[in-house]
Parts: C-alpha cells; structure tokens; sequence
C-alpha cells in the first residue's frame, strides 16, 4: 500500500490538473484573507427554512483591516427559492441607508456616522454589523436550494486630505439557503483495483471516511486528499462534497452511499494544481468552470481502468 501511494504522488504531481475547494466555516470574527482589505459574511452561513412562505432571521457581517466610513453589498439568489426582504434591521453605527431589488437580489448601501458631504468620519478596522436580513421561501413546491450569492462586497475610506474616497479591495464568503427538507438519494459507483479518483454528489449524514465508504471498506486500503496550499498529499479520515479523494481498493467492487444531492458549490482555488469534485448533475467544462474562464489552463480526470489521467 505505501508503494503503491508513492507511485501515486509521483504520477498525480507531474500531470494533474483538477480543482481543490477549501469549505467555509462560520466563525465569531471571519478572517480577513490576506490578499483583501474585508470580507463579508453571513451568521449562519447554512440556512434552512421548513417550508413555502416560512422565514428566518440571518446576521451579515463584514471584518475589515482598514479604515472605512460607507460601504455597499449586493446579494443574489435562484428566483424563486429564497428571497430577502428590503427591510434590514440596520446595525446602530449607520445612517442613510438604502436597499433596491436587482436581478434576483437587493442592492444594500449604508453610511456610517455621517450622511455624504457632512464632512464623514471613517470607523477603525474591526468586525462590524450591518444588520440582520430576514429570508423566506417563495417556492410553493420546495424542496430547493440556492446559494446566497455576494456579487458586490464594497467599503470606501474618506481620504479628508483629498477631499475624496478610496476603495478597499474586498471579498465575501457566500451562503447556502435551503426550504424544506432535501430528498435523500443512493450513489453508486464501480472502482477499480488501484486507484480511484471520486467525489461525493450527495451530502452524507455522517462524513467520516469508513463511513461515506462502508459498502467497500473492507478493500480500502488507502484513502488520500490533495492540499493545494502546502502541495501534498494527505491522508483523509472525513470526506465531503465539493473535493476530490483518490481511494486506492484491492480488487474491482461497487461503491455506494446515501445522502442529499450536492447543488451548488463555491470554491477557492489556489494557485497552480488543486482537485476537487462535482455537484449532483452533468455540465459542459466551460459552463462548470465559467467563472474562472482565462484563469485556468487545463482540466484532467482519472480513469481508473487505465490508471491514468486523461486531459
């Protein structure tokens, strides 16, 4: 088994060309990531309603590292699953605030301290709330799930010297909505003896890798994920939907587990090779990967009967 893990990282490493994503965690103060000046975030970033017309109450948040006086956010979402009221319970630091629907999301402005042209006095860094947004299902026949899109996530420092506004570079950490309880699936997949490079469509009840694998497990040998950031292989003791693991079994077997269908997915890619997996559904490589068109130079996935990637 290590023998052949080794022959595996020397054959991965020279060749691959897949996708890592690095999962979201709801924390008390989101980290600032170190190439931005902000991120924007959602108290619980997972979110679920029972049902059609049933609401909930969700906090956003941003965690800045520079000064700022007005800021402005835009969240998107599927037509009709979710939906976000214009009345936000606005936060106690901000005045001449405003909110317009825009192409299935709000438009959301604010000011802090002082309205524009009244001589604005810019907040420290720090974590701060904006306010709390009340969500509900307008899907009559749920279930459905979409993501909680932040397709603008922007903060502006007064520069009083230049009588004029700088904006900060920032970022946002989106989240998932769902009405009413998803529908639990079965998966099913052959591997092969050697190495096979899988993923889960489903969301499994338990993650634990003898778990998401016990109809195979007594063949396991190994079970491995690939760190993007320090560029190795690790071992993985849990799995979840969105990254790719190579399973490395001792003869051909089927696999299969049961969970609910994976939808959509939000990545972080880092520089140079990652592998990640795929959502519930079949798409062309340029519709899955649209946006990061330019970003990327090749994808390659693995087939397990040759034992070898294909471009």
């Amino acid at each position: 088994m290590l023998k052949s893990g080794r022959k595996m990282k020397r054959i991965v490493l020279s060749v691959l060309a897949l996708f890592v994503i690095i999962a979201s965690a709801s924390v008390a103060a989101l980290p600032v990531p170190s190439e931005y000046d902000h991120i924007y975030y959602l108290k619980p970033d997972t979110i679920s309603v029972l049902g059609y017309s049933d609401n909930t109450m969700v906090q956003l948040w941003f965690n800045t590292t520079k000064p700022f006086q007005r800021g402005e956010f835009n969240i998107t979402y599927t037509c009709c699953c979710a939906n976000v009221t214009a009345d936000i319970d606005w936060g106690p630091e901000w005045e001449d605030v405003g909110a317009a629907w825009w192409n299935c999301g709000y438009l959301f402005g604010f000011f802090a301290n002082e309205a524009p042209g009244m001589n604005p006095e810019n907040l420290p860094p720090g974590e701060y709330l904006v306010g709390n947004i009340t969500l509900y299902c307008c899907d009559e026949t749920p279930p459905c799930e979409t993501n909680l899109n932040f397709t603008k996530a922007r903060l502006w420092e007064w520069i009083e010297s230049e009588a004029d506004w700088i904006e900060h570079d920032g970022t946002s950490d989106n989240a998932t909505f769902t009405c009413g309880a998803p529908t639990e699936e079965t998966f099913s997949k052959d591997l092969y003896e050697g190495w096979n490079l899988v993923s889960l469509p489903l969301t499994p009840s338990d993650n634990s890798a003898n778990s998401v694998l016990a109809s195979v497990w007594d063949n396991v040998s190994a079970v491995y994920r690939y760190n993007a950031t320090s560029k190795q292989f690790e071992s993985a003791s849990t799995m979840d939907p969105g990254e790719g693991y190579f399973v490395h079994v001792t003869q051909n077997c089927t696999w299969t587990y049961n969970g609910t269908p994976c939808t959509s997915m939000s990545t972080e890619l880092k520089q140079g090779l990652n592998m990640v997996g795929w959502l519930n559904c079949s798409k062309a490589i340029d519709d899955a990967l649209s946006s990061i068109a330019g970003n990327y130079w090749y994808v390659a996935r693995w087939n397990a009967v040759s034992q070898s990637f294909e471009v």
